[in-house]
């Protein structure tokens, strides 16, 4: 099995990290909402909570549904 490459890597995509940028966190979710986990993404555990803390905080805002 492949092993997947970390988007968030290189500097300049770490920084698109934020609860704003509604169509990269939308690739992180499963199509019930779910999260996806860090063995189906391929990233970091730094940049995983990353991504976790900016789809929670869309959620609050409403930018990205709960459940579908």
């Amino acid at each position: 099995m492949k092993k997947k490459v970390d988007f968030f890597s290189s500097s300049e995509n770490e920084q698109l990290i934020n609860r704003k940028s509604v169509n990269l966190l939308k690739r992180y979710m499963t199509r019930f909402g779910d999260i996806k986990k860090r063995k189906y993404t391929g990233n970091s555990v730094k940049h995983q909570k990353a991504v976790r803390k900016a789809i929670v905080r869309a959620r609050e805002l409403g930018l990205l549904p709960y459940i579908k």
